[in-house]
């Protein structure tokens, strides 16, 4: 058994398979035994600049073999590597904020920037100036040299949530979560040395990171992509996702509707036969997206037992459950009454007034336990998920966090869910279920039913709790294709109509706002609690609508 990340990606190196990252440009190819060289030169040069055993340091870097070089090079110089957004993917006030508030929070002493990196940060006053940025060299000539430090038992990662906005909070996974984690995910999906990883996930987000690493800990080649790529143009993405013969990509639903959107303009010869695992996650799984999915593209090879809708965190070094190989996406019509009052799922079926569609997302990986608070085992008890293994973070990084963790050392995740024939199926966030009379509505049973109405935006559309003279309710912020005054009232009569339809309420807020300017996250998720904030604050208006009407 390896004692440390830095080893078990040495033995994959010197194995039968031939791992390497390939840029999605150019197709140039590295193996991962050369980006190990180049990592412990580099760890040498980071000890230079005053990195030591137990230094938090900072990775400002794009979707390149030169982000591995310096993940690799802090773990050789015995330092824990703390990934971090590049400025484009927030926005440069948005990352020099929260570059900020991660430096506090983490004690960080140093940053690896690539040379262009540094150049936007030298742009702006005062943004270099805290910390000491520490270039890393793409044309540096590779260099031998025996590792620096030996990790074994410590901190090889602190991840911190794509959510975190003033009070952020840092993942400390050990080499040992690290493993387990990778392993996991080898084991649930069958991962060989075959294997070719298409990924245009940004490398600082768990998921990207944690799926490059697996394929890479097997034998198999990853294909990186900058993530502009893939949204400025996803057909032309697809196309080269299939003509370098990918097997495998890891991505959130919206991935999956950019693809949907670009279906129209697919080329007739685009072969996806190859794509055995479409991993599906990281936000909620839509399964109006999963059936549009697969049948768009089963006329181009495409196998419906390829689409893997699962459930992860980065608490978890990312896998939680996953679904059996090969088996077609389930879907449960559930009873919205019965999650709302009486916290049991009752399954009724499509059609049934009130029905809501969830997906499965699978069963515990190896080495994963999952379990339901309260159930006692029982399926159908809908309460928060707790999760316990080897792959499962310590906790935050700084923080005593007595709530984290269950009397019996379990893992509060804060996801609402519910077992059904051994499956998981994810209702919901408890920090956004919306409490209206003291009936509990989550915030994503109220945007599936928004998401695909026509009007909006790439089904853009977030639901918040939002404040009345009556007390509280739901509140729906959306993006609007048509900016013609018309439209826009039309559409917010919709999706008024339809929310109320279906959940019951009279009282609905509908509030519309052009496309692209929900907040997000770095790595693409609309941040609710950055929408309710701007409601408190007055923005975005709400569409006019008649008094005394629903």
């Amino acid at each position: 058994m390896p004692a440390s990340l830095t080893e078990l990606m040495e033995q994959a190196a010197a194995g039968p398979g031939h791992p390497a990252i390939i840029s999605g440009g150019d197709g140039r190819e590295m193996p991962l035994s050369f980006v190990l060289q180049l990592s412990r030169r580099t760890a040498r040069d980071l000890r230079r600049h005053g990195v030591r055993p137990g230094d938090r340091v900072g990775l400002i870097m794009d979707n390149d073999t030169g982000f591995f070089r310096a993940l690799f090079a802090a773990m050789y110089a015995g330092g824990v590597a703390v990934p971090l957004p590049v400025p484009q993917a927030m926005g440069m006030q948005g990352f020099l904020a929260h570059l900020s508030r991660v430096t506090a929070d983490s004690g960080m002493r140093h940053i690896v920037v690539s040379r262009r990196v540094l150049r936007l940060l030298r742009r702006q006053r005062g943004a270099a100036t805290t910390l000491p940025a520490i270039l890393l060299d793409e044309d540096e000539l590779p260099g031998t040299g025996p590792e620096l430090a030996d990790p074994a038992g410590s901190a090889a990662l602190i991840q911190y949530t794509s959510g975190s906005t003033s009070s952020p909070k840092g993942v400390v996974l050990t080499h040992r979560n690290v493993m387990a984690g990778l392993d996991a995910i080898a084991r649930a999906s069958a991962a060989t040395a075959a294997d070719i990883l298409g990924l245009w996930l940004p490398l600082f987000h768990d998921m990207g990171l944690i799926s490059a690493l697996s394929c890479l800990a097997t034998g198999g080649k990853v294909v990186l992509w900058r993530p502009a790529d893939f949204v400025r143009r996803p057909r032309e993405w697809l196309a080269e996702f299939a003509g370098r013969k990918c097997t495998a990509s890891a991505g959130p639903n919206f991935f999956f509707d950019y693809l949907i959107e670009a279906a129209g303009d697919t080329p007739d010869g685009l072969d996806l036969s190859l794509w055995r695992l479409a991993f599906n996650g990281s936000e909620p799984v839509s399964a109006s997206t999963v059936e549009r999915f697969c049948d768009l593209f089963s006329g181009h090879g495409f196998r419906r037992g390829a689409m893997a809708p699962v459930y992860g965190m980065a608490e978890a070094t990312l896998a939680v459950t996953f679904p059996p190989l090969e088996r077609e996406p389930v879907i449960a019509w559930v009873d919205r009454q019965s999650l709302r009052s009486a916290s049991r799922a009752v399954v009724t079926g499509p059609g049934v007034p009130d029905a809501w569609p969830l997906v499965g997302v699978g069963r515990p990986v190896p080495g994963m336990r999952v379990r339901v608070a309260g159930d006692g085992g029982a399926e159908g008890v809908v309460n928060e998920i707790e999760i316990t293994g080897a792959s499962v973070t310590g906790g935050y990084h700084g923080r005593q966090d007595a709530g984290l963790f269950t009397a019996d050392g379990w893992l509060r995740t804060g996801d609402i869910g519910f077992f059904r024939r051994g499956e998981l199926y994810i209702a919901g966030r408890s920090k956004d279920a919306i409490v209206i009379r003291g009936v509990n509505y989550f915030a994503e049973d109220a945007e599936a039913i928004v998401r695909d109405l026509p009007g909006v935006y790439r089904g853009h559309c977030a639901a918040v709790a939002a404040e009345s003279a009556a007390g509280e309710r739901i509140a729906i912020v959306a993006e609007a294709s048509d900016d013609d005054h018309d439209a826009r009232r039309s559409l917010a009569a919709v999706i008024r109509s339809e929310v109320s339809r279906n959940l019951g309420l009279l009282d609905v807020a509908v509030h519309l706002m052009p496309p692209r300017s929900l907040p997000r996250t770095s790595s693409g998720k609309i941040q609710r609690a950055k929408v309710r904030a701007l409601l408190l604050a007055g923005q975005p208006a709400p569409e006019r609508r008649e008094q005394g009407r629903a």
